[in-house]
């Protein structure tokens, strides 16, 4: 696999952006179209630098400015130099929200903003953003975010909660499943995520049990024991961050080891170096087909992997894995490319461009998307403002540890 990884490399990652962005018009044209052409874009990017999930932070922090640096090389968006500013509002949507008016009261606007790591900090600022007419794109997921009415200027980086639950439901089938339950937490990221399992749970004609704890909860095995009563036959699973870990104690305290699915947030938590085989018994996660070190990566991965290594952020990649560095990527790819499309940085050309996006031909700039953009494609609409998923995006495996390059091995400690 390693060795497949070190050909690609050798289709450079500053090749595929400078024949990209040439396509698009980056040498000549008419630059910013006079839309603050000699001023920079400003990149705000709010997210946790000290918190429970700064170390995903960082990941998603060091991908944006590693894309910033490419581009920056390459010209710039139409001409404009890509400055990346940072705000620690340390997951908590009342201090980002803080952070936000301070910036804006300080005179000139950003152009972009990455409205923080997790959807409440997202559905706080949106608002905000909207008004402001402020483009906005993010990793966060929740089904609320993509409502063009009332947020016409943000767009989702990730496949939403929604499309990972068809994932879970052939599993289900395929197993003859007839009752699942659900523990989530008793917030607006585990609520959503709830919502989209009981539609898809109850749309397949099976019955959905559910349970929530406080997000600040240490300990679950009461709400466990009250799903466990229940006689399901499986167990999704939401946490985010350390919450994921208190869950996954919390099952094997009261020793059940009914198969459990956990969704996409507590699928991220790196439970192999934290609990041991017992723990983990009948626990599955959902993965990236991208980011799974038995696929056909991206032609651009191997030189970014490389750039990820050379900075300061490089221990995150055996942590976190190298999908949300590709998130913090890709969203900034995303809104060059469309830039470019329109021949302006102007939020409402942007977003006019965004909604009826060409898909590049060959490998396209945003690495989740597989070498030839076939696990997520970016067709977004004017009512839908989130990516698109295909029957392979995503994939239940065994819990495992990311590899020295990023990529999930999965049943591997």
């Amino acid at each position: 696999m390693r060795s497949r990884h070190i050909r690609l490399s050798a289709i450079s990652l500053s090749a595929l952006l400078a024949l990209t962005l040439s396509a698009c018009g980056a040498s000549g044209g008419d630059g910013a179209s006079g839309d603050d052409a000699d001023k920079p874009f400003i990149v705000y990017f709010t997210g946790d630098y000290s918190g429970a999930v700064s170390t995903n932070n960082a990941s998603l922090d060091a991908g944006i400015k590693i894309a910033a640096e490419e581009f920056n090389a390459a010209g710039g968006i139409n001409g404009r130099k890509i400055v990346v500013e940072t705000a620690n509002d340390q997951n908590d949507p009342t201090k980002a929200v803080s952070l936000l008016q301070q910036r804006l009261s300080s005179g000139s606007k950003p152009d972009l903003v990455y409205p923080g790591s997790s959807s409440a900090v997202s559905l706080s600022l949106l608002p905000i953003l909207s008004r402001q007419k402020i483009l906005s794109v993010g990793g966060t997921v929740s089904t609320l975010l993509n409502d063009p009415a009332k947020f016409p200027y943000h767009f989702g980086i990730s496949s939403p909660g929604k499309d990972y639950a068809p994932a879970l439901i052939s599993e289900a089938k395929a197993k003859g499943y007839k009752k699942i339950a659900m523990l989530y937490s008793n917030d607006a990221t585990g609520q959503s995520s709830a919502e989209i399992y009981k539609e898809a749970v109850e749309g397949a004609g099976m019955q959905f049990v559910e349970a929530r704890y406080e997000a600040t909860a240490l300990d679950m095995t009461s709400q466990l024991s009250q799903l466990r009563a229940q006689d399901p036959d499986a167990l999704i699973l939401n946490g985010y961050g350390a919450a994921a870990l208190y869950v996954m104690r919390s099952r094997a305290q009261i020793g059940w080891d009914v198969p459990s699915y956990c969704d996409q947030l507590a699928s991220g938590f790196p439970y192999m170096k934290n609990l041991d085989a017992g723990q983990l018994k009948n626990i599955n996660v959902v993965v990236s087909t991208a980011t799974l070190a038995s696929t056909e990566p991206h032609p651009g991965l191997a030189g970014f992997i490389e750039k990820i290594k050379k900075g300061p952020a490089a221990d995150g990649i055996s942590s976190t894995g190298v999908g949300l560095y590709t998130t913090g990527h890709d969203a900034l790819a995303l809104i060059v490319y469309a830039a470019q499309q329109a021949k302006s940085t102007e939020s409402g050309k942007v977003k006019g461009e965004l909604e009826k996006l060409p898909q590049p031909t060959g490998a396209p700039l945003w690495y989740s998307g597989g070498p030839a953009g076939q696990y997520v494609q970016y067709a977004y609409t004017a009512q839908d403002h989130f990516p698109t998923a295909s029957e392979e995006t995503f994939q239940y495996v065994a819990p495992g540890v990311f590899d020295g390059d990023g990529f999930y091995a999965s049943g591997k400690a």
